[in-house]
């Protein structure tokens, strides 16, 4: 049973352990002769979206990328794609900047087959933000009800401290001014002894 698979190449790309196909998965051989499957290598792509070479995720040896064609234009490893089942028609295509593989139809048979796939890749890139809501939703109804009572706990507060300082600054004194001495003494008038 080694003894089968020691002369060929292994049928899985080495990076995802997906099998080979003759879609998104075919084959692409590098120029250090590692081999990985199309999807693996444009995913490489994207994360490095200007870089004229691609480095082998191997031995890191960089192949140079056809000028404005990605990595579908790189040569197929046709030892492996002899070995695999026959797949739809058509050529895959790379847009760069989307990160996407796409199926161009070749010359279908008839009008109602136009086998067409589309693979997004979105790795490295951010989600899109989320468009506001301009609804109340339970989550802005909270928070603008927080919003209210932090503002009126504020306000509250506030005021409390002007009318203390009001009372303190210009309404005591003015008291203690007309009466007699204001003392504390709790032993009696003052000047007497406590007995």
């Amino acid at each position: 049973m080694a003894g089968d698979t020691e002369g060929r190449p292994p049928l899985d790309c080495v990076i995802c352990f997906a099998p080979y196909d003759r879609l998104f998965k075919v084959p692409k051989l590098l120029g250090c002769g590692h081999t990985f499957c199309l999807e693996c290598l444009a995913k490489v792509t994207v994360v490095a979206p200007d870089a004229p070479t691609l480095p082998c995720p191997v031995c890191r040896r960089p192949t140079a990328l056809p000028r404005r064609r990605g990595p579908p234009a790189l040569p197929t490893c046709l030892d492996l794609l002899a070995l695999l089942p026959p797949g739809p028609t058509g050529s895959v295509r790379f847009s760069r900047p989307k990160g996407l593989l796409y199926v161009s139809p070749g010359h279908p048979k008839s009008p109602e087959q136009v086998p067409t796939v589309t693979l997004s890749l979105e790795l490295g890139r951010p989600d899109p933000p989320d468009p506001p809501s301009w609804g109340w939703s339970w989550t802005s109804g909270r928070r603008s009800l927080y919003r209210a009572v932090a503002l009126t706990v504020a306000l509250t507060v506030g005021g409390g401290l002007v009318l203390c300082g009001v009372f303190l600054f210009f309404l005591q004194p003015v008291a203690c001014s007309e009466g007699g001495a204001v003392t504390n003494n709790t032993w009696g008038e003052p000047g007497l002894p406590p007995y």
